[in-house]
């Protein structure tokens, strides 16, 4: 028992490792690099151009530290086995979970700093703070999460579990207490009230013996958004995606797919059916649209755009294989040029629905219209690019 946890962790990381490799490719890392060392730059070029004491600024401010502490959950590793094979080690659960706690707490306390940094350079840009200032933000989030993880606890526990209400509620009621007094009356203020909070959560909340139900339930919903997001890139035997109607979705697949080619329709009806796949390519897609919106510079613009198409396109190809596995697909009495085709309409189609979407909204606040029609341009040439020839690499080593 003594080794249990630390045993689930190593398992934990090992697993999370291997689909981390599936997720971060070299095309989504190089993808990831210029899209952060883009936004990067957009924040530091938007910062000058701020004043000290705008009335947004604060709570703009207070908006992000709130939901940054909604970030890092507590992870007890339990397995749905255990409330029948641990039940009898009382003591030893009892340092198995302090042992979860302390490691939950770690995680959550770096990514609440890192996050927390992000902040600073715009805190400082619209707030006069000091050196000790900005100390006693961080040690304020530090502290702040802490009480968010102990809150946590404490809604895994027989006695405090069944207020879920309450629970929630203490999620963000007290990062919001703290966050308004720190950027409205002072850091050392807000300090103080997260200290006075961790006391009395802490104090209050000290009966906090295990609720296995609730515990595995927790534990469940935890990794399961885990590899949802895992998901997005990859198989995921522990997430099965839904098949279902949609209505609304008849003139999409109409669009997507070719008359009297069997192909073209099974791969849009399984495009528009598939959440997994739809699903990827429908967020991607706002996310990009929100990204080229509001970034004025124009060159960064541009480069924004074509990196969001490219990320759609490099995400759906593998959607090509989607049928290999599937006995009666080969039993089709049709060439594999004419399958090849079929899915590179698809494709360019879904590129072209995406390209256009994205190039719209790159307008921007300012109505830039030479900006549209260059992006315009360029993401015509980038989707025909990858559509006509890096598609047809990309074929020759799937079917290697």
């Amino acid at each position: 028992m003594n080794n249990l946890f630390s045993q689930r962790r190593q398992r934990h990381f090992t697993e999370l490792l291997k689909y981390w490799r599936l997720v971060f490719n070299d095309h989504f890392v190089i993808a990831l690099f210029f899209l952060f060392g883009a936004l990067a730059y957009g924040y530091s070029q938007w910062l000058p151009q701020l004043n000290d004491h705008l009335w947004w600024a604060r709570w703009l401010l207070v908006l992000w530290f709130v939901l940054i502490t909604q970030v890092g959950r507590l992870a007890t590793l339990v397995k749905r086995p255990d409330p029948v094979f641990l039940l009898p080690q009382v003591r030893s659960i009892s340092r198995y979970l302090k042992q979860a706690t302390i490691y939950s707490m770690i995680l959550g306390v770096l990514m609440m700093l890192i996050l927390s940094a992000i902040a600073l350079p715009f805190a400082l840009t619209t707030e006069r703070l000091t050196e000790l200032d900005i100390s006693l933000i961080l040690i304020t989030a530090l502290i702040v999460k802490v009480t968010w993880l102990w809150t946590a606890r404490k809604a895994i526990s027989i006695r405090w579990g069944a207020q879920r209400s309450r629970t929630i509620a203490e999620y963000w009621i007290n990062p919001l207490i703290v966050w308004l007094v720190t950027w409205f009356v002072g850091p050392i203020w807000g300090l103080l009230v997260s200290v006075i909070l961790l006391i009395a959560m802490t104090t209050y909340y000290r009966s906090v013996a295990i609720d296995w139900r609730l515990a595995v339930r927790a534990e469940q919903d935890r990794m399961f958004s885990i590899y949802r997001f895992f998901n997005l890139f990859t198989d995921v035997p522990s997430v099965q995606g839904r098949i279902k109607r949609r209505k609304w979705a008849a003139g999409l697949i109409k669009l997507l797919e070719n008359d009297n080619h069997p192909w073209a329709y099974l791969y849009a009806h399984g495009f528009v059916r598939n959440t997994e796949v739809s699903g990827l390519v429908m967020r991607l897609t706002i996310v990009g649209m929100l990204v080229v919106f509001f970034i004025p510079v124009n060159w960064l613009n541009t480069v924004i755009a074509l990196l969001f198409i490219y990320l759609v396109a490099t995400q759906l190809m593998p959607f090509y294989e989607q049928y290999q596995n599937n006995v009666f697909t080969h039993i089709y009495p049709i060439a594999h040029e004419v399958r090849v085709k079929d899915f590179q309409r698809l494709l360019n189609r879904v590129i072209i629905i995406e390209m256009l979407l994205i190039v719209i909204a790159s307008i921007g606040r300012d109505l830039n219209w030479q900006r549209l029609g260059l992006n315009l341009v360029l993401g015509i040439v980038e989707s025909y690019l990858l559509t006509k020839f890096y598609f047809q690499r990309r074929i020759k080593k799937m079917t290697k």
